[in-house]
C-alpha cells in the first residue's frame, strides 16, 4: 500500500512525544507522592518504595510503516483489518463467547502487522513479530484492499513499490534488511499461543487458523497452520510449509521448507516425517484442548486490566489488613 503521508509521519512523532512526556510526568508524580508519605530511610541509597500501578511493559508495538497490532477489546487496526475480522474469514464469534481477546500476557510482544481474532490467548514471553511488511498505518481502508495486499507476491515489484521512499533498499535480497518484502501474522479465533513462542513473517504471511494450540517455545516462520491443529512444544515450522487442519506436530519436530502436512496426520522428528494418521477420537480432542485454553486465558485476564500487577480487590484487602493491624497496635 502507499507509504504514509508526511502529515501522518508528523502526527505519529508528535503524538509519541506527548505520550512519552505524559508517562514520565506520571512516574515522577507517583514517586513524589510515595516520597512524601514515606520519607528517606537510613541505609539504602534509594529512598523510595515504588509501586507503579500501571505496567509499561506490554509490548503492543505499532510501526508507522509496518502496521499496528490488532487486539480485539484492546486495540483496533486499519479499516481493512477490522473489516476482515468482522467478515467471512473468521466468521461470527460463536454463541456465548466474547468478542474480545481471551488473554494477552503483559510480557507478550506484538510488533507491526499482527492481527488477532476474538478469544485468542497469547501467553507469557511469546513474540509475534511482523516488522518487514509494507503495511503503513492508515493506508488500507477496506477488506478488498486488505486482500489485495495479502495476495501480492513476496519480493515482487508491486510490494517493493508499495514500500515507499524510506524502503528504497528493499530489493537487496535479504528479507530483514531494508524491510518491506515480508507479510503479516494472522491468528484465528480461539487459538492459543503459549509461553515463549516465536512467530515471524519475514518471507511471507504466517497464518494460524481457528482453535489451534501452539505449544511452549514453538517457532512458526512464514508458515500456514490449519484449523484445530496442535503444534507441539519446541517444534519449528520453516517458511513456506503448510500444516493442514486437524494435524498434530510432535514436540521438537522440524517441518522443512515447503513441506505439506496433510489433514489428520501426526508428524515428528528432525527433519519431520509422517508417523501415522490421527484417530477420530484424537481429532476431536484437538478442538477441546484449544477451548480449554480459552478458559485458562480468562482466568489470567485480570492481569490485562492492570498491566500485569495484582487486582484491585487484593490491594483493597491489603489496605484493610494494614488498617486493622495499626488499630490493634
Amino acid at each position: 500500500m502507499p507509504a504514509p503521508s508526511i502529515f501522518a509521519v508528523i502526527r505519529h512523532m508528535f503524538s509519541r512525544a506527548l505520550r512519552e512526556t505524559g508517562q514520565t510526568l506520571d512516574r515522577v508524580g507517583v514517586r513524589g507522592v510515595v516520597h512524601a508519605h514515606q520519607g528517606r530511610r537510613m541505609g539504602d541509597d534509594n529512598p523510595y518504595w515504588f509501586n507503579d500501578h500501571l505496567s509499561r511493559h506490554r509490548g503492543i508495538m505499532g510501526l508507522l510503516r509496518r502496521g499496528y497490532p490488532v487486539v480485539p477489546g484492546i486495540t483496533s487496526g486499519s479499516a481493512g483489518a477490522n473489516a476482515r475480522l468482522a467478515g467471512s474469514e473468521h466468521g461470527l464469534v460463536e454463541h456465548g463467547q466474547t468478542q474480545d481477546v481471551a488473554f494477552l500476557a503483559p510480557c507478550a510482544t506484538l510488533i507491526g502487522n499482527v492481527q488477532l481474532a476474538p478469544n485468542t490467548s497469547i501467553f507469557y514471553k511469546a513474540i509475534l513479530k511482523s516488522d518487514v511488511a509494507a503495511y503503513g498505518v492508515n493506508t488500507i481502508h477496506s477488506a478488498e484492499e486488505e486482500e489485495r495486499w495479502k495476495s501480492l507476491p513476496v519480493g515482487g515489484y508491486e510490494r517493493k513499490q508499495d514500500a515507499g521512499m524510506l524502503d528504497a533498499g528493499s530489493g537487496i535480497g535479504h528479507p530483514t534488511i531494508g524491510g518491506a518484502n515480508g507479510g503479516g501474522i494472522y491468528v484465528g479465533e480461539g487459538t492459543n499461543i503459549q509461553d515463549a513462542c516465536v512467530v515471524t513473517s519475514y518471507e511471507g504471511h504466517s497464518k494460524i487458523g481457528k482453535y489451534v494450540t501452539v505449544g511452549h517455545g514453538a517457532h512458526i516462520h512464514s508458515a500456514t497452520v490449519g484449523d484445530e491443529s496442535l503444534i507441539g512444544m519446541g517444534a519449528v515450522l520453516k517458511p513456506g510449509c503448510v500444516v493442514e487442519s486437524q494435524s498434530f506436530i510432535a514436540a521438537g519436530a522440524v517441518i522443512e521448507r515447503g513441506c505439506v502436512v496433510n489433514s489428520g496426520e501426526i508428524w515428528g522428528g528432525n527433519p519431520a516425517k509422517k508417523l501415522r494418521e490421527l484417530t477420530a477420537e484424537e481429532k476431536a480432542k484437538l478442538r477441546v484442548q484449544a477451548e480449554k485454553y480459552i478458559s485458562v486465558g480468562n482466568m489470567h485476564n485480570h492481569c490485562m486490566e492492570l498491566g500485569g500487577n495484582i487486582p484491585d480487590s487484593f490491594l483493597e484487602d491489603a489496605d484493610s489488613l494494614t488498617e486493622l493491624s495499626a488499630a490493634e497496635d
